[in-house]
Parts: structure tokens; sequence; C-alpha cells
């Protein structure tokens, strides 16, 4: 099952036309059936995806073994960076499945969380934090846009030591 348009999951596209994985400008490769794979589980995101159902979707009239989508999701994991232990796309569910749990967005549509992410307005600020609630307030709108999709280019400037660093940490931490 291959998406009919392409899905980004930053920093990463998919583009199921060209059956391409980019990461920015570089493209991943990937093998069919991982790719295929992928395409499930981002059809599907923020859902359990039973391992019965990626293999029916991915290798159907055919008996494949466990160890054939294990590698397949470990192959994803590396061209996507991702930590098993710490996943921040692919989540194993063990026994059952597999859930994409990264941020998924079409072209022209919002993003897509797993009910489990915080939005950015949802985030407390640091109680030990003292002003600076305007600033990080406008950071998380602008993350809010580009989740959404509107290009934008935000530069933290100033002369050093007057908190930078200290002021936008909060932002990273979304």
């Amino acid at each position: 099952m291959k998406p009919a348009s392409s899905l980004f999951f930053p920093p990463f596209c998919l583009d199921p036309v060209n059956e391409c994985l980019w990461r920015d400008e570089q493209r991943i490769p990937l093998r069919g059936k991982t790719f295929a794979v992928l395409c499930c589980l981002l059809e599907h995101s923020g859902q359990l995806v039973p391992k019965a159902a990626l293999f029916k979707a991915v290798w159907p009239d055919t008996y494949v073994s466990d160890s054939v989508l294990m590698t397949c999701i470990s192959e994803l994991r590396q061209a996507l960076e991702d930590d098993r232990k710490r996943p921040r796309f692919i989540e194993t569910m063990h026994r059952r499945g597999y859930c994409f749990i990264g941020t998924v967005r079409r072209p022209g549509s919002g993003a897509r969380r797993p009910k489990s992410e915080p939005t950015p307005s949802s985030q407390s600020l640091d109680p030990n934090f003292v002003g600076r609630e305007s600033e990080i307030a406008q950071l998380h709108k602008w993350l809010e846009k580009a989740l959404n999709g509107e290009r934008q280019i935000i530069f933290v400037t100033g002369e050093p030591g007057i908190g930078k660093t200290r002021w936008s940490k909060p932002f990273y931490r979304l």
C-alpha cells in the first residue's frame, strides 16, 4: 500500500511516486520491501500496525518469517537514525507489531501528532526561569506554523552572554 501523496515527518519526506525517502536534499536508499513497510506504517501513523497486517500488505500470498519483517524494521531504523530503545519514529509493540510515532504531515494539511505528543501551547515553561515568556510563546507560534507547512526562517541573535541559549531551551524540548 503506497500513500497517494508525499508524506513529511521532519526532517524526512517520503515520495511514493518515485518510491524514495529523502532527508532534506539527500536521497536515502531503501529496498523495495523496506520502503513498502515504511509506507504502511506511515499510512497508519499513531496506530498499532499488527505484524499480520504488515505481512498481508507487503508480502501478500507469500509466507515469510518474522525475521524478514524485523530486518526491514532494522533497515528503517538505520535509515531514519532511530534508536530502538528511545524511538522518535518507529515504536515496537512487543509480539504485536509496530507503531509510527513521529509527526506526519501531508502537503496542504495540518500535522498529525500522536496523542501522547504535547503541543507547543501545552508545554509549561521552566518554573526556575524568570522572564522571556512572550519570546518563548512567539517561538511556539512559529513552530506551530512550521509544523503546518508554512516555511520560515527564525534568527535568535544578540551579544554573547545575554541568555539566548537559556531562553530557547524550552523550545527545543518539543
